[in-house]
Formats: structure tokens, C-alpha cells, sequence
């Protein structure tokens, strides 16, 4: 019986691996597409395979499948389809182990009446020996004797070949039992094992994705505010916003050209990055938006994107600071008998507009003639010197003094009113 029900799975195995077939080439073709690094055709080709293999209820490519998927869209953009198919995996290879156990009752239950048929060919046997002891009373004695002895011989015979029937049916059913046992051990055994090392792959999947999450929010707080950034995780895009006043303020440093000519371009970058490193630095103690640098130009916002009422005096005061770094640098410098730079900062209060440009490279950025007004400021002002307009002017001169330079001539805008801060 085992083997014949061994002999009925392994047909149908066959059968079933031949209807899948072409489930089994494009499971096969995508696996040739990941070797070869074309990693969009191999999606394509493992998601053609999981198609074929669900219509042909093929259980373990679909689980193939799920596993090459998960594997292929393991990244950052597409971690929670990672984690469906990781998912989907889960559930078939449970329901796998599911339909063995199943099978194995049933071959344990077909094995229990192929008994139950021999024992009931044994009782009608007896049946049939009583019948005959009745027939015995119309004999004569002699012939009686003669043939229950007979009979008895045989009665002897068909009942040691009884027990021997049974005593090996026995064994047999033992045997049985203990492979079927041993089967289930080792099904289990398997399952739980394999059970271990897919949940201790897809804790580690899941690991190296939030690590990997980490690093890409980390890298996108970097550029973009961090109310900018959730907006643009939570719907894919962002909004510009207008603001009825921020404060902006342009840094340069005098001669920066003629400087860098005497120096190397790694001793140029290691010093430019020295300066923006400490003004990063001076900055985000303030709370203080960092735009970009252009060269040696370093500009940034307060006031965005969280408005801020004391924006003005915030941005004096970390200008301050940036101008105390720069002068302790250029003191060194001169004692030391090196070559020095000198800082222009331009400071503008108004209107503006904000937000983010670009797809591929994210980049926030402001707009509106109070930038270039702020650059002019910078463009017009002394080295070692804060230049501010009128309108930084008039919302801060409670708490700073500063020195009224009358009206100073701003490239494309005119005369403008500017002050220095002492």
C-alpha cells in the first residue's frame, strides 16, 4: 500500500512538473537576466513565472519566485514589496507543511482498513470451519475421526498461517508507523530549521532596510529642511511657500581668487571647507536655514521654512560669531606670517519665496528681489564687515548700534540706505 500510494504522488508529480513547464523557463530565464546584472528584466521575468506558477497552482516556484523578488527589490524605494513577497513566502511554505501532514494521515488511515479487511477474511473463515464441525454428526465414527483429523491438520495450518499473516502485518503496520513517524519528525524538523533561517533572513532583510531608510532620511534631512522632507515622503512632492518676511545674508571672502592661485586645489577645498564647516556649525545653533555655497559664498535664511518673529536679530547675531571665527583665523595666520583671508557679510530683511527644484537632485532654494537685495548688500559692504539694509535696520537697532553709511550706489538697484554694525 505505501508503495502504491509512494508510486501515485510520484505521478503526479511528473504531471504536474510538465504542466508548469513554462512556468519553470521563465523562472529559469529570469534567473539568467539576475546573472547578468539586467536587474528590471529579471523582475519582469519572476513576476511572468509567479503568474504561471499560481495558474498552475504550482506552490514551490510560486515560493521561489517570492524569494528572487523580495531579493531584487530589497532596496529603499520598494522595501514594502520586499517585505510582501518575504510575506507571501511565509504563507505558502506553511501551507505546504499543512497538506504533507494531511497526506500522511490518509496513508496511515488506508493502511488501517487493508487490516480491518484480513482480520474480517479471518472471522468468515472460522465461520466457515464451524459450519463444516456440524456436518460431522451424519458422519460415521470412524469416518468422523478420520476426517476431523483432517480437518484439524488443516484448521492447524490455516491458523499458523493466520498468526504468521498477522505477525507480519503487524511488523509491517510497525514499520510503517515508525517511517511515518520518523517522516513527520524529519518534516518538522526541516520545516522548524528552515522556518528559523527565513525569519533570521528576513530579520536581517528587515534590519539593513531600516538601516538603509535611516541613512536615506538622514542624507535627505541633509539637504532638505525637515518639514520639507516629510512633506515630500508623506505625498511625493512639495509645495513652494511664500513668506511676508525672512532674513538673508550673503558671505564672500575679498581677493578669493587671487588667493587660491598660490595654493594647490586640495589645500584650496580643505581650507573653503574649514570656513563653511565652522559656519555649518555657527548656524544650526541658531536655527538658521543653509541654502548653498556658490565658490567661496556661503547664504542662508532665517525665517523658513517654521517662521520666526526674531528672525533679524537671530541672523546679526550668528554673523557676529562667523565674523569673530574668520578674524581669529586671519590673527593666526598673521603671526605665522601666512597668507589670510578676508570676510564680506551682507544682511537683507523682506519678502520671499521658497521651496524645492529639481527630481533626480533635490535642492531648496529661494527666490525674490530681496535675495539680490541681500547680495548687493554683501557685494557693497567693507571686508571684515556686517552691511546691512534699512529694513534690518529699522527691527533690530533696539538691541545692536550700528554706523550709518549714508546712501551707498547697489548694482541695478540704485542709491539704497546701508549701515554698518559696530
Amino acid at each position: 500500500m505505501y508503495r502504491v500510494v509512494s508510486s501515485l504522488l510520484f505521478c503526479l508529480l511528473i504531471a504536474f512538473s510538465t504542466y508548469s513547464q513554462s512556468a519553470y523557463e521563465l523562472y529559469k530565464e529570469g534567473k539568467t537576466y539576475r546573472k547578468e546584472g539586467k536587474k528590471n528584466k529579471a523582475i519582469k521575468s519572476f513576476e511572468d513565472a509567479l503568474e504561471a506558477a499560481k495558474s498552475a497552482g504550482n506552490r514551490e516556484l510560486q515560493m521561489s519566485c517570492h524569494i528572487e523578488l523580495a531579493e531584487l527589490k530589497d532596496n529603499v524605494i520598494t522595501y514594502k514589496e520586499a517585505l510582501d513577497h518575504y510575506k507571501a513566502f511565509t504563507d505558502l511554505y506553511k501551507k505546504k507543511m499543512t497538506d504533507q501532514n494531511e497526506e500522511l494521515a490518509d496513508s496511515v488511515n488506508a493502511l488501517g482498513s487493508e487490516v480491518g479487511q484480513h482480520l474480517e477474511t479471518i472471522e468468515q473463515q472460522q465461520s466457515e470451519i464451524s459450519t463444516k464441525d456440524m456436518a460431522f454428526d451424519s458422519l460415521s465414527d470412524e469416518q468422523v475421526k478420520t476426517k476431523f483429523e483432517n480437518q484439524q491438520l488443516q484448521i492447524d495450518k490455516q491458523q499458523q498461517d493466520l498468526i504468521i499473516s498477522e505477525s507480519e502485518n503487524k511488523r509491517n503496520i510497525l514499520m510503517f508507523v515508525i517511517g511515518i513517524v520518523c517522516l513527520i519528525v524529519l518534516f518538522f524538523g526541516l520545516g522548524y530549521l528552515r522556518k528559523r533561517k527565513t525569519n533570521q533572513t528576513l530579520r536581517n532583510k528587515n534590519y539593513q532596510i531600516a538601516k538603509e531608510k535611516e541613512k536615506s532620511e538622514e542624507l535627505l534631512l541633509n539637504i532638505l529642511p525637515k518639514r520639507v522632507a516629510e512633506e515630500l515622503k508623506e505625498f511625493g512632492k512639495t509645495s513652494s511657500r511664500s513668506y511676508s518676511n525672512a532674513t538673508i545674508m550673503f558671505t564672500d571672502f575679498k581677493g578669493f581668487t587671487k588667493f587660491s592661485e598660490k595654493l594647490t586645489p586640495e589645500e584650496i577645498v580643505q581650507i573653503i571647507d574649514g570656513y563653511f564647516r565652522a559656519f555649518d556649525e555657527i548656524i544650526e545653533g541658531y536655527d538658521i536655514e543653509k541654502i548653498k555655497t556658490i565658490g567661496d559664498a556661503y547664504m542662508c535664511v532665517s525665517g523658513i521654512p517654521e517662521e520666526t518673529e526674531n528672525h533679524a536679530h537671530i541672523m546679526i547675531k550668528a554673523a557676529l560669531d562667523m565674523k569673530s571665527f574668520v578674524d581669529q583665523q586671519m590673527k593666526e595666520l598673521k603671526e605665522n606670517s601666512k597668507p589670510y583671508l578676508e570676510m564680506r557679510i551682507g544682511i537683507h530683511t523682506g519678502p520671499l519665496v521658497a521651496g524645492v527644484v529639481g527630481s533626480s537632485k533635490f535642492a531648496y532654494d529661494v527666490w525674490g528681489d530681496s535675495v539680490n537685495i541681500a547680495a548687493r548688500m554683501e557685494q557693497s559692504g567693507l571686508p571684515g564687515m556686517i552691511n546691512v539694509s534699512e529694513s534690518v535696520y529699522a527691527i533690530t537697532n533696539d538691541q545692536f548700534d550700528y554706523e550709518y553709511r549714508g546712501e551707498v550706489e547697489a548694482k541695478n538697484k540704485g542709491k539704497m540706505k546701508m549701515y554698518f554694525v559696530k
